[in-house]
């Protein structure tokens, strides 16, 4: 009998794997026992915030005097939370962690490649946070897949996921744009709101140390030569860069590239 060959490849890939999963693993009982991360995260209480305040008919776009801590968002995320925000505040955060972890999933295509994506260290401090950037980093890889579905719901949160989408695509995405504008309808007053509120507050600066120190304009001139190259790459990393705010952990958002499709001319020189 020959014999059975001891799979090697297989064996490192796992380690590799199971290498992430601890390397995520310690980070957060490192933060949790340290009391960096808590759950809720912060941002969880800002979306239960605005949620209480929609139902209550309170304002929602006003300038809190720590600006991290103001809601940016267009009215169709105020309208969502709105619905769960009658939670308890802990069930939001739990919620919006296993939301982050199905995105995390859904872009790496295998809880194997999870694991190889949690070496990345601003996983574990993304998951706890109560932020939406892998949720955003999917619906990125999503549309440089050819599904823009995902993409015109995350616009209304972070506005560059819609550089994603490929323009044949846009007809799938206009209906979705339709449903997600309906929601607003008892709420239009909402929405100049919105809009007088991003522009009363351009350039501002959430807080020191928070965000990357480019400002929004350069960012956008080189995402649209980006958007010149006409690759799928060049549309997510447009899309990236062009993010309004970016804080230190939405570097996560890059992991949407790793889904992005390969030319097949590359597919065969890698052969």
């Amino acid at each position: 009998m020959l014999r059975r060959r001891f799979p090697v490849r297989q064996l490192v890939g796992f380690s590799l794997s199971a290498g992430g999963y601890a390397l995520t693993a310690g980070i957060l009982a490192w933060g949790f026992t340290s009391g960096r991360f808590a759950i809720p995260g912060g941002d969880a209480l800002i979306w239960d915030r605005v949620g209480d305040a929609l139902r209550s008919g309170s304002e929602i776009y006003v300038r809190t005097p720590t600006l991290s801590d103001t809601f940016w968002y267009a009215p169709p995320w105020a309208v969502l939370f709105g619905a769960v925000s009658w939670l308890p505040v802990q069930v939001m955060a739990a919620g919006i962690i296993a939301a982050e972890v199905a995105a995390l999933r859904y872009i790496a295509g295998s809880w194997l490649r999870v694991g190889y994506l949690c070496w990345l260290p601003l996983v574990a401090f993304e998951l706890p946070s109560s932020q939406i950037n892998l949720i955003m980093a999917a619906a990125i890889a999503a549309a440089l897949r050819g599904e823009p579905r995902a993409a015109v719901v995350m616009a209304a949160a972070k506005l560059s996921p819609l550089l994603a989408i490929d323009p044949p695509q846009w007809r799938k995405a206009l209906p979705v744009a339709g449903v997600v504008v309906a929601l607003t309808l008892p709420w239009l007053f909402l929405w100049p709101a919105w809009v007088s509120h991003l522009t009363s507050s351009y350039g501002a600066s959430l807080a020191p140390g928070a965000t990357i120190a480019v400002p929004l304009l350069p960012r956008l001139l080189v995402a649209v030569a980006l958007l010149a190259g006409r690759r799928p790459w060049t549309r997510g990393l447009a899309a990236i860069i062009a993010t309004p705010s970016i804080y230190w952990v939405s570097g996560v958002l890059f992991l949407g590239l790793v889904a992005a499709p390969v030319p097949r001319t590359a597919r065969v020189a890698c052969l």
